[in-house]
Formats: C-alpha cells, sequence, structure tokens
C-alpha cells in the first residue's frame, strides 16, 4: 500500500485562526495571569487577534478577567488581566508493585499536591488489584473533597509495556497473572465512568517525562532516565520526543542481556538481565560471601550500601564496582544504537556515590570511540519517584487538554 503526502495544502484562514488560538492558550500553561501586551510578546500574534481570542475563551469559561493593573503614571487604565479558568483537576495513579500513590494537579502549573501512598503488595489477580484500587480512590477524593465530576483526567502509570494508542498494557513482569494485552483504559472507566480523558503510561518513562519540566535544556539532546527501585528501565528522549517503538519495548534496559553476568531467570522468562543481576537479593548474596561486617546490623537497601561504600567499606566497593560494570554493559550498548549524551540515575541508584560514578566512567572510557573521560553526563536526581510519576503523567494530560480543545 501507498500513501501519498500531499505537497500542496496550504494553510487556510480557519486553520490559521485555531493555530493562534491554541498559542494563545497554551501561554496559560504555567497558571499565571496574562496580559494582551505580555501574550503578543510570547507569540508575536497582533493584538486585536489576540483581543477576539480572549473574549472567545473567556465566553467559554477557560479564562477570566483578573482586573486590571492599576493606573499608569499618565493617569491611565493600565492593561486587564487574565487567567486560567477551568479548576477540573487531573488525578496521578502509580499502581506499582509495592504502593499505590494518588497525587492531584490541575490543568495548569506543573507541581502535584496531596501525595497519598497506600501500600500493598500487587496482586497476580487484575480484577483483585483494581478493586484495591477503586477502594483507595474513593477514600482519597472524600478526604480531598473532590469528587469525580471535579476531574478533567486521570493518568495511570504502570510496570511494563504499553501501547500508547489504544492505553493497552501489552504485559507486566512485575504482575504476570494479568496476562497479556490488558484493556486498562477500560477498567479506568469501571471506576471513572466515560467522561473523563485517560493515559497509561511506563511508569520508567513517567518519571523520564518529568525531568522536562524541571530542566527544559535537556530538550535539545539526546536524554536517557535510568528508572532504578522494584525494577529497571529507562526514557529515551531525543530533541525532547519520548522514543517508544512498535511494540513500546524501547527503553526497557532493564531486560538487556549482560554476557558474563549469570543470574537466575528474569521476570521477563530470559537469563542474565540487567534487572536480575543488580537485584537486591543477588547483592545480599555477594556482601554474604564477603562477609560485610555491618549486614546484619541494619536494613539491607542500595542507599545503605553505598553509604557503606562511601566510607570506604571494602565489601560495599566490590559490590558498587559490580553494580557499575553491569550499568556500564549496558549503557555501553546502548550508545551505539543511541549515542546518549546526558544519563540521569532515578530512584535506588540516585544514591550512588562517586565511588559508582568513577567505576562506570572508567569501565566505559576502556571503548576507544570515546573522547577520552566524554563519554556523557551522568546526573543523579534523588527527587521521590512516585512524584515524578504523577508530574510525568500529569503533563500529559495537559498538553493534550490544550492540543485537543475543540474549537468554533
Amino acid at each position: 500500500m501507498v500513501t501519498k503526502i500531499p505537497i500542496d495544502k496550504i494553510a487556510v484562514p480557519a486553520d490559521i485562526k485555531l493555530v493562534n488560538r491554541q498559542k494563545i492558550l497554551e501561554t496559560f500553561l504555567d497558571g499565571e495571569k496574562q496580559t494582551t501586551a505580555a501574550i503578543h510578546e510570547m507569540t508575536g500574534i497582533s493584538k486585536p487577534t489576540i483581543m477576539r481570542a480572549l473574549q472567545y475563551f473567556c465566553e467559554k469559561g477557560m479564562l477570566k478577567s483578573a482586573g486590571f493593573g492599576g493606573v499608569t503614571s499618565s493617569g491611565g487604565r493600565k492593561s486587564e488581566y487574565f487567567v486560567f479558568a477551568d479548576n477540573r483537576r487531573i488525578l496521578s495513579i502509580a499502581l506499582w508493585p509495592d504502593a499505590v500513590t494518588l497525587a492531584l494537579s490541575g490543568l495548569v502549573g506543573n507541581e502535584v499536591y496531596a501525595i497519598a501512598h497506600y501500600d500493598h503488595i500487587l496482586d497476580n489477580s487484575l480484577e483483585a488489584a483494581f478493586l484495591y484500587l477503586q477502594k483507595c480512590v474513593q477514600t482519597y477524593l472524600a478526604e480531598q473533597n473532590v469528587t469525580i465530576s471535579d476531574l478533567y483526567g486521570v493518568a495511570l502509570s504502570v510496570a511494563g509495556t504499553v501501547d500508547y494508542g489504544t492505553g493497552v498494557l501489552r504485559y507486566n513482569s512485575h504482575a504476570p497473572g494479568w496476562g497479556v494485552n490488558i484493556p486498562l483504559v477500560e477498567h479506568l472507566k469501571s471506576i471513572f465512568g466515560d467522561k473523563c480523558v485517560f493515559f497509561v503510561d511506563n511508569s520508567g518513562k513517567a518519571t523520564g517525562r518529568a525531568i522536562l519540566l524541571d530542566y527544559p535544556q535537556f530538550a535539545e539532546c539526546r536524554l536517557l532516565t535510568v528508572f532504578t527501585t522494584w525494577g529497571v528501565s529507562s526514557c529515551m528522549i531525543e530533541r525532547g520526543h519520548i522514543l517508544n517503538g512498535r511494540d513500546s519495548l524501547i527503553g526497557e534496559i532493564g531486560h538487556m542481556q549482560i554476557s558474563d553476568v549469570h543470574t537466575g531467570q528474569c521476570g521477563c522468562g530470559k537469563h542474565s538481565c540487567l534487572e536480575s543481576a543488580i537485584r537486591l537479593e543477588h547483592v545480599r548474596e555477594i556482601l554474604e560471601k564477603e562477609n560485610a561486617p555491618w549486614l546484619n546490623d541494619e536494613p539491607l537497601s542500595f542507599k545503605a550500601l553505598f553509604d557503606h561504600s562511601r566510607q570506604g567499606d571494602e565489601a560495599a566497593r566490590k559490590v558498587v564496582r559490580y553494580l557499575a560494570h553491569c550499568f556500564a554493559a549496558a549503557l555501553h550498548n546502548l550508545s551505539l544504537a543511541y549515542n546518549q549524551e546526558i544519563v540521569v540515575f532515578q530512584g535506588d541508584f540516585a544514591w550512588a556515590d562517586d565511588y559508582f560514578d568513577r567505576c562506570l566512567k572508567e569501565e566505559l572510557d576502556e571503548f576507544r570511540y570515546y573522547p577520552s573521560g566524554d563519554c556523557f553526563t551522568t546526573v543523579y536526581d534523588k527527587r521521590e519517584l512516585p512524584a515524578l510519576a504523577a508530574r510525568g503523567g500529569a503533563s500529559q494530560l495537559r498538553k493534550r487538554f490544550f492540543s485537543s480543545m475543540a474549537f468554533d
């Protein structure tokens, strides 16, 4: 089948009007009030066009007047301010293996609030998982004095590969009992009804999206975020665009096989995967062989491991060197296909010490195609993952709202 792309289509006045309206509305994304003059400076659109659009949005209830700025030095009245007026909320849900996290945000601004965690062990029964989720949502919305009718949309982040066109979860190795090709949007509708807008995202991509909210300069490069907690995945962002691939497998680096590491079978069905090679249980096995003196004195976590490595503990440093080797192998292979310029570690490995970073860079520097000491920049982001996922998911729904307004 051959698809022909028209080359003679030109913009008609109606198209230009819609584009201008969208640009004008998007100036309110940060939640700040705006004047005609400020919008003109940001967009270059003529002031009469802006004034007509502002009137249109006020009539639709999307904007409202925020009053005038007072009196000018010459005695004249200052410009009128306008502000976003749609008070509907976005509910972000992280349905993760160890907890359900809920958070609210508005249709403007980048922050989330009222973050609540509900501990659980993800049930292998999809029905049981969503029954628990429904109870959490009912409790949470009642506590926040919010009803489902107050919501514009719901953003759900889960482990596994997602079909972004349909909201179908292809597979979740942390809940294999869910099966394959799970219509998560339909399950969300059973809780929220048909009027909400839904967005389903992979957890690692959701946290990766949040990085661009705080570091917009990263949108000008090839960025790789590495999600490390109950699993390992990544978000590859090239010039601000997130790469997914046909089956949304791009970014599932936890299932990249490390040839010289032999561990048990991974949840994906393969052996020697990065995710299984660096799991905390395997770290404990190595520390026990090394007779780490502190191992039985405190709960084992990656943060504790890196703290002991930072203090110079030899057993801890042996494990850290091993972990750096595993990531160096994966990141080396990724460089050959993606050539990332910045790598941001999120979650457990955000607490890595300088020794981990040094071991990682030393091993990568053995690759002669890298200029010496210049493989890529590493960033360690210690912020809470569920909050990042909530912000990332909400940002997508916010974009959908501003880009899909039905203008007359």
